[in-house]
This record gives C-alpha cells, sequence and structure tokens, in this order.
C-alpha cells in the first residue's frame, strides 16, 4: 500500500470563509428553528412581554443570515491566520493512502477517483 506524503501551503481564505459561513448558518438554524416552533407552539407570543423577550420569529430567522455572515468572517481571518503560519512553519505534512492513485494525478484539476 503506497502512502503519498503532501505539503499543505496554502489554503484559499474565500472558498474556507464560505464553507465555515454556510456551515454556520446552516447550524444556526437547526438550532434555532426548534425553539422558534417550540414557543410559537407554547402561545408564548401572546404573554405580555415574552415577544419581545425572544425577540419574535422574524429576529429568530434572521439570526442564521447573521451568524453566516459572522461565520464567513470568521473564516476568512482565521484562514488568513493559517495561511501565515503555514508559511512561516513550512507547511504542514499530510500523508495519503495513495491505494487508488497514480503519482501522476496528483495536482491535476477535477479528478475524479
Amino acid at each position: 500500500m503506497a502512502r503519498i506524503k503532501l505539503k499543505l501551503k496554502r489554503i484559499d481564505p474565500v472558498k474556507a470563509g464560505i464553507v465555515y459561513g454556510a456551515l454556520t448558518a446552516l447550524l444556526s438554524l437547526i438550532f434555532i428553528l426548534p425553539f422558534m416552533l417550540l414557543f410559537s407552539a407554547a402561545g408564548f407570543a401572546n404573554q405580555p412581554g415574552m415577544g419581545s423577550m425572544f425577540g419574535g420569529g422574524l429576529t429568530m430567522l434572521f439570526l442564521p443570515i447573521v451568524y453566516g455572515i459572522i461565520g464567513f468572517i470568521g473564516g476568512l481571518i482565521g484562514t488568513a491566520l493559517l495561511n501565515f503560519i503555514l508559511s512561516k512553519t513550512n507547511g504542514l505534512d499530510i500523508e495519503f493512502d495513495g491505494k487508488d492513485m497514480e503519482i501522476s494525478h496528483i495536482g491535476e484539476e477535477n479528478l475524479t477517483i
């Protein structure tokens, strides 16, 4: 079984930021949606002061967008810091199992294995 060692030198910050932002928005939606349904079914919005306490349904739907933007910015900054550290430490060694890959395929675009 052939082992292939590659060195990670850089990650595209914008693409990583998009991934972080999408994951953050999706996870916040997964966590916020049950609470929104629970509080709307329990009728808390009809009691005085309870609707403003939880921010209302519109705010709960707006939060995944805000969290997605914050996740994008955090992913962008985090990946930029990672790239800086990788440049100072000469990269990160990653070892792959090259069972189904020939050495000539490394670096090719749109490679499907």
